[in-house]
């Protein structure tokens, strides 16, 4: 799915990718070198009987940078000191020694150069062309001890080094791959895919032979919009230059074998080359949808995630109410995600192009039948009035607002619905929590775009932040009215018209994927009387629970005060229980004690009154 159109010749390749208003300067590529490093397997095998490789490949895993996550082969930029451009192989010396710890003498990189790679992409404008010089050595490991044969290398090709001489760097670990045919083709780059499988096949069949037979190439690739975040080309073609091939198509006679053979392989082991992740995302550019790009894709994906995990239940998202949602990628991943979400609804005043692209791309991963209906659906109306309206259709038996029948399902309890908003601006975030905490249903956002009117909030978190003596000099402002945001949902009165409270929390994006605005506010609603969300649950109201607390404690004080406390606890003796005292004789018998207690106090005063009249 992700190679695209393959050419037989260089000349269609470029007519397939021509663009009119690309202008030659437009066309200088960056420079790069790239090496392939192969050892061969001391224990040779026929790889059409069990399909394993003679060779062993090292690759390296990019923690960081251009490709993270993605496995590679090694090298980097060229740059302009030690003449890397013109002797890519320098270059390429640099980098592997970087990445691997392993030196190659300049004279075997020379010697090991296979051709170039061309790179070049739809939106050109945002991502330059790129020009791969690449290499492949061959190394031969050895143990620690073994003594090296350097004649016996010069003689083969092949740099003898010693296995503890491998290491990483903080941009890439390196891995060894004994089988060639288990190389993660899913976590590389799509153009991987063509000529490392076809450069692998090669070496691994003349292993077999008495003398290793170079191969040469040089290969163009056309990527989808977006680069490496794309991962899926439209065009590529490939030249064998050596061996010479009397082939009809060097596709057919070299590429394409390696190719059908990988493949088949990666079925046989039950491979799954892609994530739901990224079968998602192809979907989208497989239909030639550019909407939502990338980075709003990438951060759908992520929201979605998030809240999920926050929500625990998924009876919490029955119900998807997108606010603001443009092309409506957001509602439509909790479609797909969230086996038990029956519909979501996407609110947006403007009509955003893309919306029938989603819905097109995705709709086959959530197909709807007679058992269950789902559906994807758009609003374009304004959020004070859309937003509360489409909650009331919810919440009982109306009609929503194009005149179409609920379906025959009973209406939802408030925690069946959730509001999501992704980078929705200041008002437009007080907005949807304000009216979600009217109707106490859960509700996520991700804000943007804070302002401070009056620069007071910033001037305090000046103060707050050099009293507490951080290195810090302020908090921005966006961070300070999203915590005033998530403050106010913790607010004993935020939802108790609707009879909950909510539990919130704040979690940050990846700043890869949203560097600034990455802050998302989650909030759960749950019942005021039971703490469970609002789905009919009969337990007691933990208000009841302390009041009945609060009694025992009462008759517990007053017991002891009128020494009526029972004996210690015996387990093995019956507790007899004691009278309770309500609160209407406690009154009285005050009343009475008072009365006696006062008129003993009379006759006592009268008394010696009189004996001090007695002379």
């Amino acid at each position: 799915e992700r190679l695209g159109a393959r050419h037989v010749s260089l000349e269609s390749f470029r007519n397939a990718i021509l663009q009119p208003d690309k202008k030659p300067e437009d066309d200088v590529p960056v420079e790069f070198s790239l090496a392939v490093i192969l050892s061969k397997d001391p224990n040779e095998r026929n790889i059409i009987d069990d399909k394993k490789s003679n060779i062993r490949i090292l690759l390296g895993k990019k923690l960081r940078g251009f490709g993270q996550g993605f496995y590679n082969c090694f090298g980097g930029k060229l740059e302009k000191t030690n003449d890397e451009y013109n002797n890519p192989a320098r270059g390429a010396i640099r980098e592997v020694r970087e990445e691997t710890g392993i030196h190659v003498p300049l004279s075997q990189m020379e010697k090991s150069y296979v051709g170039q790679i061309h790179f070049t992409f739809e939106d050109w404008k945002d991502n330059r062309a790129m020009k791969m010089h690449l290499f492949c050595v061959f190394v031969n490991l050895l143990e620690d001890g073994d003594v090296i044969n350097e004649q016996q290398c010069n003689e083969t090709d092949t740099l003898p080094i010693h296995s503890s001489q491998i290491r990483g760097c903080d941009e890439i670990e390196p891995k060894w791959f004994q089988n060639a045919y288990d190389i993660p083709l899913h976590q590389m780059f799509a153009d991987d895919t063509v000529w490392l499988t076809m450069l692998l096949k090669h070496y691994d069949t003349s292993m077999q032979q008495p003398m290793r037979q170079k191969l040469m190439f040089d290969a163009w690739f056309h990527f989808h919009p977006g680069g490496e975040g794309t991962n899926s080309m439209r065009h590529h073609f490939v030249q064998v230059n050596r061996p010479v091939k009397s082939a009809p198509g060097p596709m057919d006679s070299l590429v394409q074998s390696a190719i059908n053979d990988y493949a088949t392989y990666s079925k046989s082991k039950n491979v799954h080359t892609y994530s739901f992740e990224k079968k998602l995302f192809h979907a989208l550019h497989n239909n030639g949808i550019n909407s939502p790009t990338i980075k709003e894709f990438k951060e759908n994906w992520a929201m979605a995630n998030a809240v999920r995990t926050f929500m625990k239940d998924e009876n919490s998202m029955l119900a998807v109410i997108d606010v603001a949602g443009g092309h409506g990628a957001l509602g439509a991943l909790f479609l797909a995600l969230s086996p038990k979400c029956k519909t979501a609804v996407v609110i947006d005043p403007a009509e955003v192009r893309g919306k029938d692209g989603v819905q097109k791309a995705w709709g086959q991963f959530w197909q709807s039948d007679s058992a269950n209906e789902r559906s994807l659906r758009y609003r374009h109306e304004c959020l004070r009035t859309g937003l509360r309206d489409e909650l009331n259709c919810m919440l009982s038996k109306q009609k929503i607002a194009d005149n179409h029948e609920r379906n025959s399902s009973p209406p939802l309890f408030p925690t069946n619905i959730l509001v999501v908003a992704c980078h929705a601006c200041q008002h437009l975030t007080d907005e949807t929590l304000e009216i979600a905490s009217e109707y106490g249903v859960n509700v996520a956002v991700m804000p943007c775009c804070q302002k401070d009117h009056d620069g007071w909030w910033k001037g305090l978190t000046k103060r707050l932040v050099k009293s507490n003596n951080t290195e810090s000099t302020s908090l921005s402002i966006g961070t300070v009215m999203d915590l005033l945001a998530a403050g106010k949902m913790l607010g004993w009165q935020t939802g108790s018209s609707a009879g909950v409270r909510y539990r919130v929390k704040m979690k940050l994006m990846d700043e890869g994927i949203s560097p600034h605005q990455n802050r998302m506010i989650l909030c759960r609603a749950e019942s005021r009387e039971s703490g469970l969300k609002l789905q009919g649950g009969k337990e007691e109201s933990p208000k009841v629970l302390a009041h009945e607390k609060l009694t025992r404690a009462y008759r517990r004080a007053h017991r002891q005060s009128k020494n009526e406390v029972e004996s210690p606890v015996n387990t093995t003796e019956k507790r007899v229980p004691v009278q309770s005292i309500s609160l209407d004789m406690l009154c009285v018998q005050s009343w009475m004690t008072g009365v006696a207690i006062g008129a003993a106090l009379a006759f006592l005063a009268l008394g010696s009154q009189r004996r001090s009249l007695v002379p």
